[in-house]
């Protein structure tokens, strides 16, 4: 019996031992455990996988992924080249020559400011004064220039009919009168026909031969204002207007001329003024420096303009109009 006694003993030690060890870890999974860093813990402000998907506490995910609204809209894409155009720091005001044509190049950068709008709207009337400037100038290149000048009036007057006739609401902006356009089937996208003689050309057919020859006016304007570095390094060997006019020809509108066009824009190129004579008459009693930073300045103002108006011909498949 006493050599069965012992064993009996020591059962209920093995028995407690066990419950005491879980007793032990029971104890130890009551403690709190210090919290992980938040970096460790939340990824972009949302539970890590594979730190176990929720966090131990409801309270302070709440807190951690509270954060402060904005306190307004970020700008527009279009508000940039706005701020740009009208900043303080443009160029002052040029006299223009006594004895031109009348061409006031602040005129027609106001013009063509004015034309577009913060939505991105390219306004026909302001667009049209800012042509109406531009012929000005094109006056003041030289007899030669003659009939360019009066190709231009007409397209001017197409436009301007469209403007005050029954349609004109229409005819506010090139984005309505593109849509109204379409809509009507008053765009031909074959070869050109001449519509009825009880009616209008199209317009928009009209003001695209308007903005090509832009593009080459705004080529020439930049070429004539140089880049800014011909003040520094000398104007010596410095290409002539009649060259830059004619680069600029060849490389926005000769492409859509025939080859007697192309010709006699080539011999229109040859009779042109000077390039001092040319900056004189845009800036009479200022000097060449300061031509040359309005004409900059204005050729920013056009290439605005120009933009918003290739944007909206390219969407509508409209820019190899016959």
């Amino acid at each position: 019996m006493a050599g069965m006694g012992a064993p009996g003993h020591r059962r209920p030690l093995l028995l407690l031992l066990p419950l005491g060890v879980f007793l032990l870890l029971l104890s130890l999974a009551s403690l709190r455990l210090p919290d992980p860093p938040f970096s460790a813990c939340l990824s972009g402000g949302r539970p890590c996988r594979w730190f176990g998907g929720t966090p131990a506490h409801k309270e302070e995910p709440e807190k951690l992924l509270l954060v402060p609204a904005p306190t307004k809209a970020p700008p527009k894409v279009h508000d940039a080249p706005l701020k740009v155009s009208n900043a303080p720091s443009a160029p002052p005001v040029c006299t223009p020559s006594p004895q031109g044509s009348g061409f006031r190049i602040q005129d027609m950068e106001s013009a063509f400011l004015a034309s577009l709008t913060p939505e991105g709207e390219v306004l026909i009337r302001e667009y049209l004064q800012g042509w109406k400037e531009l012929i000005k100038f094109m006056d003041s290149l030289g007899a030669a220039f003659g009939l360019i000048s009066r190709e231009t009036r007409s397209k001017i007057s197409v436009l301007e009919q469209h403007r005050k006739g029954r349609h004109g609401p229409h005819y506010r902006s090139l984005q309505s009168m593109v849509a109204y356009e379409l809509g009507k089937g008053l765009v031909d996208f074959g070869h050109s026909q001449p519509p009825p003689a009880a009616r209008l050309p199209s317009g928009c057919r009209t003001l695209l031969r308007l903005h090509r020859a832009l593009k080459w006016l705004e080529l020439f304007l930049h070429k004539l204002g140089g880049n800014g570095e011909e003040e520094e390094e000398g104007e010596e060997g410095s290409p002539e207007a009649s060259q830059m006019c004619a680069e600029a020809y060849q490389a926005a509108l000769a492409p859509f001329h025939s080859w007697w066009v192309r010709q006699a824009a080539a011999l229109a190129f040859l009779a042109m003024p000077s390039r001092q004579e040319l900056l004189r008459n845009i800036c009479a009693n200022e000097g060449q420096r300061q031509a040359k930073g309005v004409l900059r300045a204005t050729v920013r103002s056009i290439a605005h303009v120009y933009n918003a108006t290739q944007q909206v011909y390219a969407r509508q498949g409209m820019l190899d109009l016959p």
